[in-house]
């Protein structure tokens, strides 16, 4: 093949731009569709108190919802056993300690059967945010079926926001920046 008849198969630029845009939005579609799909069964934000919640933490303190009223609250459910939760610690290390004085991070575990089995898995893993040990009634009573599921709480209580699956640091913030009082 000839350097000539290779440029005449190759097809024009504007093609090859409009074959892009197109599985660009395509791949769009796709990621708002899985994502919409995803959080179906979540909380709706906007009007939707945040459900009440006493858990303790790994001390065996109480700690409720209602004590963080007033601050934008990211509350991260997960499980020590999920692969993506695992990928996100260092991340959720990194929000915690850049929270602004009007925000808070809780971490809920959904498989907290042995307190001190997850004592042992926090200091190995490092992680420096709050943990409190979930039960199955928070669970449901959050909707949460997948795991990790964030609900950011605005400081008058209220689902602002909810995520699904893998976040990136940069994402949680902004929810959590932009939750509406």
């Amino acid at each position: 093949m000839t350097e000539a008849s290779a440029r005449a198969e190759k097809p024009p630029l504007r093609s090859r731009i409009t074959r892009w845009t197109l599985e660009g939005l395509l791949l769009v579609a796709v990621y708002l569709a899985v994502t919409t799909w995803q959080k179906r069964n979540l909380l709706s934000s906007g009007s939707t108190e945040a459900p009440a919640f006493v858990l303790m933490d790994l001390e065996g303190k109480p700690v409720s919802l209602a004590s963080l009223r007033g601050k934008t609250v990211l509350v991260h459910f997960w499980a020590t056993w999920c692969g993506v939760c695992r990928q996100e610690l260092g991340t959720l290390n990194d929000i915690y300690a850049g929270l602004a004085s009007d925000q808070a991070l809780i971490a809920v575990v959904a498989d907290s059967e042995d307190p001190a089995r997850i004592r042992s898995f926090v200091k190995e893993h490092d992680i420096r945010y709050p943990v409190l040990l979930g039960n199955d009634a928070v669970l449901a009573a959050y909707h949460v079926s997948a795991f990790p599921t964030n609900y950011v709480i605005s400081p008058n209580g209220r689902v602002s926001d909810t995520t699904v699956g893998l976040s990136t640091g940069f994402g949680l913030s902004t929810r959590m920046g932009c939750a509406k009082r």
